[in-house]
This record gives C-alpha cells, structure tokens and sequence, in this order.
C-alpha cells in the first residue's frame, strides 16, 4: 500500500492522479445529483469544429473519440493514462538512479500517454455512440421551431451559438445561417432545421 501512494503520488504518475481524483470526484457528484451530465451533448465539441477547431477537438475526432460527451472520453483518456504512467513509474522509472533520466523518461510518459491510450478508449467507446445519437437526434426534433438567443457575436453559414432555455439549466447550440444576415449577439431566432452530420441547427432571425 505505501509503495502504491509513494508511486501514485510521484513523477510522472502525480500529474494524473490529479486529473484522475477531479474526474471521479465529477462523477461521484454527478451521481448523486450534484452537477449535470452532459449526456444530452451528443458530440464532444470543445470548439467550433467548422471554423475555428481546437487542437483537442482535432484530438478526439482523428482517434475518433468524438459521438460521446467529452466527459466521458476525457474520463476514460486520464484513468489509463494514469494506468501506463504508473507502471512506467513502479517498474521502470524507479529502478535508475540518474535523475536526468527519470526526469526525461517521465516527461515523455505524461506526453504520450494519451496517445497510447486513445485507440484504447476509442475501442470501449464505439459501442455506445448509437445510444448517443438515438438520444441526441431526439432531443434535436424536441426543440425544432422553438426560439433560442443568439450568443456568438455573429451567426454565419458556418459559425454561430445559441442558448435555449428549456426549463432547466439550457442547451447550448451550434446554428448557422444563410447569409447575408444581421443576426447579432442577443438576438432571438428560430430553429428551423437540424442537421446530424456536424451537429447544427438551420435558424432564422426571428
């Protein structure tokens, strides 16, 4: 037991026990009522994927990781990589004396963890991206010609954001529209159409 928290609680296994205490502690909250889970998401999208995609967006869709919420992939990403650093640590890093090389082995652990780790998750995960979608394509009929307000400072063919209150916390989607419009920040429109392929909603300024 006290080599296991000596290991954990070590570099590089350190950096991922931490990430690994917030997501459970997430999902213990998430349990018991404390926090939403983001379930009805559908696709992970950390970034407008159209216009402007981010470097973890791009992440998830090439080791095709995206179709589940992003808490659910990330969740799985950090338990294994806490997995292979740990065992890089106890049965590798700890048994050379030069610190240089634990320092650069260790470095090298922590970066290409989730790299090793991601055709793993992808595999556990493909199973339930139809749950997903069933759910997400359902919620997308529930709000089709409901208002929504724009939160982006502009809504175009291939970028935008709108919130709509649906009675609890709110959604927030991505819509697009045909242009030329002047559509703002803060103005309300309708949804009129979505599309499954990229997770968008067709609007009109209302």
């Amino acid at each position: 037991m006290i080599n296991f928290l000596q290991t954990a609680l070590s570099f590089p296994t350190i950096l991922y026990t931490g990430l690994l205490a917030i997501v459970t502690l997430y999902w213990l909250f998430s349990i018991i009522g404390f926090l939403d889970i983001d379930m009805l998401d559908g696709d992970a999208d950390l970034a407008d994927v159209d216009s402007n995609p981010s470097l973890f967006s791009n992440f998830l869709i090439k080791f095709k990781l995206d179709g589940v919420p992003v808490t659910l992939s990330l969740s799985f990403i950090i338990l294994f990589s806490w997995l292979i650093c740990f065992l890089i640590s106890n049965y590798g890093i700890q048994q050379i004396t030069e610190e240089w090389i634990r320092v650069i082995i260790g470095f090298w652990a922590i970066v290409l963890a989730p790299f090793i780790t991601a055709p793993i998750v992808a595999i556990i995960i493909a199973p339930l991206k139809p749950l997903f979608k069933k759910q997400e394509e359902q919620s997308s009929k529930d709000v089709i010609g409901k208002i929504a307000k724009v939160r982006s400072s502009k809504v175009t063919a291939t970028f935008g954001e709108a919130e709509l209150h649906d009675g609890g916390a709110g959604l927030i989607l991505k819509v697009r529209a045909e242009e030329p419009n002047n559509i703002q920040r803060g103005n309300q429109v309708r949804l009129q159409k979505y599309n499954a392929v990229n997770n968008t909603y067709q609007v009109i300024k209302k």
